[in-house]
Formats: structure tokens, sequence, C-alpha cells
């Protein structure tokens, strides 16, 4: 009996601990509607927008963020988990500038960052910049760069950026 409640406690923070916790928006994908922490991706070298995202079906409908002309753009980040595992920094920023994510050969520049451990689960904007001479050339509107964001914890996904 007891091996049965302590396997069931095991399994349930196991479940829990490998939940989303953080998500950046406007994220692809996610269309007329407030992310919600099952939107959220764990995002590894192989899927840098989350295993569970396919760029070119998620893209036509996604919202993008806008690129200022000093090459600078700002997402919003929500933890769902107070703590570092809901951590609110950006701790990478790749930029695919075909915006088609089949490679993202550049880093952007994290001007303000979020918080590496709230203490309460919330949102706050993050302000990044793509690398000088960046020129986006992907997306619906032919001029938007996909850039995949993700915490420490690997919790991430990738959002669109545009010039246009």
């Amino acid at each position: 009996m007891f091996v049965k409640i302590f396997t069931t406690i095991i399994i349930l923070a196991t479940a829990a601990s490998v939940s989303a916790h953080t998500i950046f928006t406007p994220a692809i994908g996610i269309s007329g509607r407030a992310a919600v922490r099952a939107d959220v991706e764990r995002t590894t070298a192989a899927a840098p927008c989350g295993p569970n995202v396919d760029v070119a079906t998620a893209i036509p409908g996604s919202t993008a963020a806008t690129l200022n002309a000093d090459g600078t753009f700002t997402v919003t980040v929500t933890d769902f988990n107070g703590g570092a595992d809901g951590s609110r920094a950006v701790a990478t920023a790749m930029v695919d500038p075909t915006g088609t994510g089949a490679s993202f050969p550049d880093t952007a520049t994290v001007l303000v960052n979020g918080d590496p451990a709230p203490a309460t689960a919330g949102s706050e904007e993050v302000t990044l910049e793509l690398p000088a001479g960046t020129v986006c050339s992907g997306g619906n509107d032919g001029a938007s760069c996909l850039v995949a964001l993700a915490t420490a914890a690997t919790f991430g996904n990738c959002v669109l950026v545009s010039s246009a």
C-alpha cells in the first residue's frame, strides 16, 4: 500500500515538474486568445520552437511582434509557476532571418531581461535587439524573422518579429 502511494506521489511530482512553465508572446501558433500553460513548450536543439510546433503551419495565423527601426523588439513573458522553474529571464534568443525555422544562425541580444526567479506567477516585458544588419525575409509579410526564445530551464517557444 505504501509503495503504491509513494509511487503515485513520485509520478505526480514528476509530471508537475515537466509541465510547461513559461511562454513568450506573441507565440507562433496562438491566435485570438491568451496563451495558457498548456501552450508552453520545452525546447530542444532539434526543436527550438518546441517539439509540438509545426512552424510552417503555425506562422500563417500568427501575430508578429513589431521590429523597431533600431532593431529592437519587445515581447511579453509569462510564467505559470514562481521560482527558478518559472523564470521569466531569457537564456537563449536565436534568430532565423528567413522565418522558416530551418536554422537559427544568429543570436539576439537581451537588453531588458525578465526576473530569473519570480516569487509568484505573472508577466513582464523583455526587450531584445536583432544583430546589426539582420534582414528579415519570412512570414506572411516577407519581412519577418523567427526568434526562438528559451529560459535556462528550456521552457520557451518562437515568436515572429516583423519590420513591415
